[in-house]
């Protein structure tokens, strides 16, 4: 059989697996060592594949910062940091139309300076903001939309695992991927915010008004609070922006320092710690087996010349640049639909990327936008891991299709700033080509 339909059958048989519900690294690992068997013939040589590239694969310095990252989110999420930020926003604009909504959001904002996850997030906040917000009368959809929405932010506000992967996969700057995700998590953030209120405005129903008045001392010591987010976002944002530090040795300050904090405001025991630890090794054990299966999948379809057919195609095709970024954003979205946002870029970007660079686009701007277009992926049906997310922690008060219902509005307001990210580059741009380097 010729080598490039093979890799069209294993792709085909790729999809087959992952509607199975076989684990994606397992099935990219099965699926990659089968193709190079047919087409090698030989059971020796696929096996050698087998089993050369898991160490090849992670013995890379650059994802030392991955478990240090994941621990810095659980320590910080043991220590009550989302707790506090949530609070603080409360305080401060919680009589506002949707304003415990825009309070979320706030937190979110906050939270994602110390947690690099976007599930994470959506799991705290619900936890923290929903029950307050059906106290005061919120439309359950539209409170488990606000929380699943606003876990975007906390993957996009640095320190955030996309773009340390994003980096490794496609040879970036760490640094300056963490450092680009900033801007567009703020905008995410202020677009969020207003469309809560305008939502409200529009339909006061969905978000009775909160009466509760909080005085000028509450706000202040709400404020104070949230010394622990801000120390340790200095810490490690500041520290990479300024060249103080790689993002390696960013991500062991941050897990040390978020260390530090747990043991001084006494919310760290021995269940805590080893609660941390081992969530961190399933989490990073997760990563790195769809990283080993991902990399295996991905060296057969380039034996079988589908990679390079694909290049040459589109190269050959002659749609404009813009045209074929908009393709690969609407790729991103159905994908969204069927897979977890890792496994996305690995199976994407060692294709797609060196496309989009030969035409023209700003590399670090490019790795952004496809992280926004994942994230907002991941509130999609039928898989949408965030709705999922919120569901497990929400319970039974609400339907899986009602928190869809409740998410659909900022899905569309997250199709507006990838319009605004694509039309002002800059805002992705600025701070990495301001930002220093390491001396």
């Amino acid at each position: 059989m010729d080598p490039i339909w093979l890799g069209v059958f294993a792709v085909a048989a790729l999809l087959v697996l992952l509607a199975l519900g076989i684990h994606v690294g397992l099935s990219l690992a099965v699926v990659g060592f089968a193709g190079f068997l047919a087409i090698t013939g030989s059971f020796k040589t696929a096996l050698g594949i087998l089993t050369t590239t898991p160490y090849a694969t992670i013995a890379v310095f650059a994802l030392t910062v991955v478990p240090l990252f994941v621990l810095m989110g659980l320590l910080a999420l043991h220590s009550g940091m989302g707790e506090a930020v949530y609070t603080a926003a409360y305080r401060w604009v919680g009589r506002i139309p949707g304003g415990l909504g825009i309070a979320t959001m706030m937190g979110n904002t906050g939270f994602g300076a110390v947690c690099g996850s976007s599930v994470v997030a959506a799991t705290v906040f619900t936890k923290l903001s929903v029950p307050e917000m059906r106290r005061y009368g919120y439309d359950v959809r539209f409170a488990c939309g606000i929380t699943a929405s606003g876990g975007i932010i906390a993957m996009l506000i640095p320190p955030s695992i996309y773009a340390v992967l994003a980096g490794i996969i496609t040879e970036q700057p760490i640094g300056m991927l963490l450092m680009a995700g900033i801007g567009p998590g703020l905008l995410v953030a202020l677009l969020f915010s207003i469309g809560i209120f305008a939502m409200v405005k529009v339909r006061p129903s969905l978000a009775p008004a909160v009466t509760e008045r909080a005085t000028w001392g509450e706000r202040i010591s709400s404020l104070k609070a949230t010394w622990a987010v801000l120390l340790l976002a200095l810490m490690v944002v500041g520290g990479i922006y300024l060249g103080v530090f790689t993002p390696t040795e960013g991500g062991a300050t941050g897990a040390l320092g978020a260390l530090l904090i747990a043991l001084f405001t006494r919310r760290l025991n021995r269940k805590v710690l080893k609660d941390s630890l081992m969530q961190t090794v399933r989490i990073v054990c997760m990563i790195k087996l769809i990283i080993i299966g991902a990399t295996i999948f991905s060296r057969f379809l380039a034996v079988s010349g589908v990679t390079q057919g694909f290049v040459q195609a589109v190269r050959d095709s002659g749609v404009p640049p813009l045209a074929m970024l908009v393709l690969f954003i609407v790729m991103y979205l159905i994908l969204g639909c069927f897979l977890d946002g890792i496994s996305i870029m690995f199976l994407t970007l060692p294709v797609i990327f060196p496309i989009m660079v030969a035409m023209g686009f700003h590399p670090i701007w490019f790795l952004t936008v496809a992280m926004v277009s994942i994230e907002l992926g991941l509130l999609t049906p039928p898989l949408g891991l965030n709705v999922y997310a919120v569901k497990a922690a929400v319970g039974d008060v609400v339907s899986m299709e009602g928190i869809f219902q409740g998410v659909f509005p900022f899905f569309v307001i997250g199709l507006v700033v990838l319009v605004i990210l694509i039309a002002f580059p800059w805002v992705v741009t600025f701070l990495p080509n301001t930002m220093l380097r390491p001396s």
